[in-house]
Order: C-alpha cells, then sequence, then structure tokens
C-alpha cells in the first residue's frame, strides 16, 4: 500500500505552543463531529475549488504562516495529481492530546483506490475553534 503524507502541518508539537484559554472541542462524539463537520466541509470545498480563503479560514495564525497562498497551490496540484479529487468521507472519532482535539476521518478520493486518513487538529479558542494542523495520509 502506498503511504502517502502531505505536507498540510500547522504545529508539530501543537500542545507546547498552545495559550492558556485553548481548550478541547466537544465532550462526545455527537458534539465534536457537530463541530468539526463543518470545518471540514470548508477546508474540502476550498481545497477543490482553489479557494485559499475558504480553505484556511478557520486556521491559526501559525498554521496561515505555514500555508500559505502560494505553498497551498502548490500542495494542492500535488495532492489533484496523487490522489485526485475528494469524493466522501465517513467520520471515525476522535482523540484528546493537550488541548487539542484530534479528529479522524476515512476519506474517498477519486484516483485512490485506498482509503485516505484525514486528521484536523481543532482547540477552542473563546467562542472560536481553530484549525491547528491538517493531514491527508
Amino acid at each position: 500500500m502506498k503511504f502517502m503524507s502531505l505536507v498540510l502541518i500547522g504545529l508539530l508539537t501543537w500542545g507546547a505552543a498552545l495559550p492558556a484559554a485553548a481548550d478541547f472541542v466537544g465532550k462526545d462524539n455527537p458534539e465534536v463531529q457537530a463541530v468539526a463537520d463543518p470545518i471540514l466541509d470548508g477546508v474540502l470545498k476550498g481545497f477543490s475549488e482553489g479557494d485559499y480563503d475558504l480553505y484556511s479560514q478557520y486556521f491559526d495564525d501559525t498554521l496561515k504562516d505555514v500555508i500559505s497562498k502560494k505553498k497551498f497551490l502548490q500542495t494542492r496540484s500535488s495532492i489533484s495529481k496523487s490522489i485526485g479529487t475528494y469524493e466522501s468521507r465517513s467520520y471515525l472519532g476522535y482523540l484528546q492530546k493537550g488541548k487539542t482535539t484530534v479528529v479522524l476521518w476515512k476519506g474517498r478520493f477519486a484516483k485512490s483506490a485506498d482509503d485516505v486518513l484525514i486528521k484536523l487538529v481543532l482547540s477552542r479558542r473563546g467562542d472560536q475553534t481553530k484549525v491547528l494542523g491538517l493531514w491527508f495520509q
């Protein structure tokens, strides 16, 4: 099986750099999924349409610095050539790490015979939820 980790990484050690006010997203699967699904919808729609503003609307400042518009377009091109366009996903669950919530989905992409793991790292900051990391594996 071909393994692919795409360079869409926010904070490699996200727990160490979080503000004191950071917290988990949700207390159980329904709560986490209710917050995470609309965020991933925006990320995937922005990705599919090549719309950086939509793609990155929930990113924290550090992730926006790591994934600039130029980097987004380069990575998008590479991903599209490798696994194709996004088709569907199934929610798998979540993990809590530090003051973050790591949310997992099994994704299907047009050119990939294999499932693609979609991992989104989220943190609550007051009344906002921010994306700290994003992976397609």
